[in-house]
């Protein structure tokens, strides 16, 4: 683990061995950090230096040649090392006045020994004093972990975790949740703080100001940001790894909130049911609502259905998926409630944005939803979406949900027909349904499709097929046979046949019509009647059924 060490020139200075060191140049910058020392003897650098090295030479590599030695401490500047520490005596006896003015534009430390040392001891000090700091480093870290794990058994442990942030990097801590809730932990003046957290929204914080931020995650999802705020310096890996610490202790504790939430909402499943059963009055809807979440704001309601084959693996972390689907939900606008039924999810979805743009909304959360490691983990069988009808009353949801059993029922039968899982999106399918359901979707079938039916069932043909294909291509021959992988000889040949069978004017607007709508509904009828699920590229093997 690679820690920016804080070891300044100026601390080095205070050790034994630089006791008779002279500084010439550049004193502004004794404090550069250190991170590691180096004995170099070249007159080139090139790539020998990674940055913040402080270099010890004799000056073998230049000796009197002042040129070189310029260009050195240039290279030096160049590489960002700490600084340069130069042995007199044995192969320089002075430091050009061209080399103290150079190093002093740049604030480059150059540093001077008038008598021999050496340098292993020097190397092994400083080498040994990063070494301590580093381990010390590492003592505090595992020394802040303990107090994290300490303040997430206390009461509150948020707001002590921001507090003991702030108390130990000496930082200013800025908290954000999704919702837009700011907290603000500083020793800056409240007008300070505000103007600091204007300045961040507005994204414009001052040159000066180094921010470094960590997502507090859980579940796979951002529930709030954590941010920590430097004007002395930039931001060191060991304060980024404090702040990691922190948000990971964050999720911690905002997860065992969350959970205990939503157990104390045990009793939501039980009203979810009642109400969408419609054993529930307006008011009743009403008053549970209002104490649930108090400034709750309703721009429509509607039901979503969820179903997977193991859904009911999923009881025992039911308040987990609960809470991972309200956060995906709640980033768009949406109030959930929710209840599990075997292999199936109930969720009424409560729009608290404007409702133009509620459809696509849904629409990213449940990508969301299927896509996510979450979902994955659990093993689900291929997770299955419906959506009821959009209302804008209480005491709709009951048929809303009704309307989202029925897009569920109809995209599980004929699944190649329906990309969409919104009911709104049925379309001539709605029609078929409540035909069905009075009874008469057989003898309309009959009525415009049962020559063609019988046909098919006879000589094993694929009229039906042959005449869905040229429906939907506008009665284009050459797309037709196309479609159908077939030349066009064969296709005048089955047209004519269907011709004979249903007239030549099938294609007449109204006619039309009713046949797209037979078609629509022997598929589903045919889906109704076979196991597994129907395949579109089978129309006729159910039109014995008819008769």
């Amino acid at each position: 683990m690679n820690f920016e060490v804080k070891l300044s020139v100026n601390e080095i200075l205070q050790t034994k061995h630089f006791e008779s060191a002279k500084v010439l140049a550049g004193k502004a910058g004794l404090a550069r950090l250190v991170r590691w020392v180096h004995v170099m003897e070249v007159d080139s650098i090139e790539n020998l230096l990674n940055g913040n090295e402080l270099i010890l030479s004799t000056g073998i590599g230049w000796k009197e040649n002042n040129e070189i030695f310029c260009s050195l401490i240039q290279q030096s500047i160049d590489a960002n090392a700490a600084g340069l520490c130069i042995e007199l005596g044995t192969y320089i006896s002075e430091i050009p006045e061209a080399a103290i003015q150079l190093a002093d534009t740049h604030d480059f430390p150059l540093i001077v020994f008038r008598k021999k040392v050496r340098f292993i001891d020097i190397t092994q000090e400083i080498h040994s004093l990063l070494i301590k700091k580093h381990y010390k480093i590492l003592s505090d870290l595992e020394d802040y972990s303990n107090k994290l794990n300490q303040l997430l058994l206390s009461s509150n442990p948020q707001q002590r975790i921001l507090q003991l942030i702030h108390e130990h990097l000496k930082l200013t801590v800025l908290y954000i949740t999704n919702q837009g809730k700011i907290e603000i932990i500083s020793k800056m003046k409240k007008e300070e703080q505000e103007k600091i957290v204007q300045l961040f929204k507005h994204n414009d914080m001052p040159e000066h100001m180094n921010v470094a931020h960590q997502s507090v995650q859980a579940l796979n999802q951002t529930f709030a940001d954590l941010f920590i705020f430097s004007e002395s310096g930039s931001i060191t890996e060991f304060e980024s790894l404090i702040l990691d610490r922190s948000a990971t202790a964050l999720a911690q504790s905002l997860l065992r909130e969350l959970y205990i939430e939503e157990q104390r909402k045990t009793k939501e499943a039980e009203w979810v049911r009642r109400w969408l059963k419609g054993e529930s009055s307006v008011e009743q809807i009403q008053k549970y609502l209002s104490e649930l979440e108090p400034n709750l704001k309703s721009n429509g309601y509607t039901v979503l259905l969820c179903k997977a084959d193991n859904m009911d693996k999923a009881s025992a972390e039911f308040n987990y998926l609960k809470i991972y689907c309200r956060s995906i939900f709640e980033k768009r606008g949406i109030f959930l409630l929710a209840d599990i039924d075997k292999n199936q999810i109930v969720f009424i979805l409560i729009n608290k944005w404007k409702q133009d743009d509620l459809k696509h909304r849904i629409q990213e959360a449940v990508k969301n939803i299927k896509h996510s490691d979450f979902i994955q983990k659990q093993k689900f069988a291929q997770l299955e979406f419906s959506v009821g009808k959009v209302v804008t009353d209480l005491g709709q949801v009951e048929n809303s949900y009704l309307t989202a059993k029925e897009t569920m029922n109809i995209r599980e039968k004929i699944p190649n027909e329906l990309n969409s899982y919104f009911y709104e999106d049925l379309y001539i399918f709605r029609m078929v349904l409540a035909a069905h359901d009075q009874g008469i979707l057989t003898e309309f079938i009959a009525d415009y499709l049962g020559p063609v039916l019988s046909q098919d069932q006879q000589n094993s043909g694929e009229l039906l097929k042959t005449l869905k294909i040229y429906l939907q291509c506008k009665g284009a021959k050459k797309e037709t046979a196309e479609q159908l992988h077939i030349v066009r000889q064969t296709l005048y040949h089955r047209l004519e046949k269907l011709y004979e069978l249903i007239g030549r004017d099938f294609m007449e607007p109204y006619k039309r019509q009713a046949i797209e709508v037979a078609i629509s509904a022997y598929e589903y009828i045919s889906a109704s009647k076979s196991k597994p699920a129907y395949e579109s590229t089978s129309l006729p093997r159910m039109a014995n059924s008819l008769y």
